[in-house]
């Protein structure tokens, strides 16, 4: 009886958790990507490089990565829809498995954590081809912390 009752409670735990989750994720996508406004990270750092007078080889190069990143994150987002779906299908049943919840909470974290690399592999493809000045523009127009780190120490937000 005792293990049955912490079964429930932690089944109800991963289930409040995972609808804070999906509902955050919810309004983030309905307004426009979350706090990184629209386009997510890899939108903000595109408008902004979109103001520099980069060379015409460096513009081309850039393009191509931001379009790169924008077909592999669509793709992964359009994973992680799903995979938020089959937590819900999972939730609405009347006796989830902890098991399988925990599982597909980690799979969904999975997809977040390679959204979010590929956000940064873009954003640092993209600071490569910059000129010093030109990154100090970039950081200087959105502030630090833009890009999801701080430069004091490069601590996360």
């Amino acid at each position: 009886m005792r293990g049955s009752w912490k079964k429930r409670v932690a089944v109800v735990a991963v289930v409040l958790a995972t609808a804070t989750m999906v509902g955050a994720n919810a309004m983030a996508n309905r307004h426009g990507g979350g706090r990184h406004g629209p386009g997510g990270m890899l939108g903000g750092i595109e408008r902004g490089v979109d103001q520099l007078e980069l060379t015409p080889e460096n513009r081309k190069a850039a393009d191509a990565i931001f379009d790169q990143a924008r077909t592999q994150l669509r793709a992964l987002r359009d994973s992680s829809r799903a995979a938020h779906e089959q937590m819900r299908t999972l939730l609405d049943q009347q006796a989830p498995s902890l098991e399988a919840v925990l599982a597909q909470a980690d799979s969904i974290g999975a997809l977040e954590l390679e959204v979010r690399k590929a956000e940064l592999e873009a954003m640092v493809k993209v600071r490569q081809l910059l000129t010093l000045e030109q990154w100090q523009q970039l950081h200087t127009q959105h502030g630090p912390g833009r890009c999801g780190y701080r430069s004091d120490g490069g601590k996360p937000l």
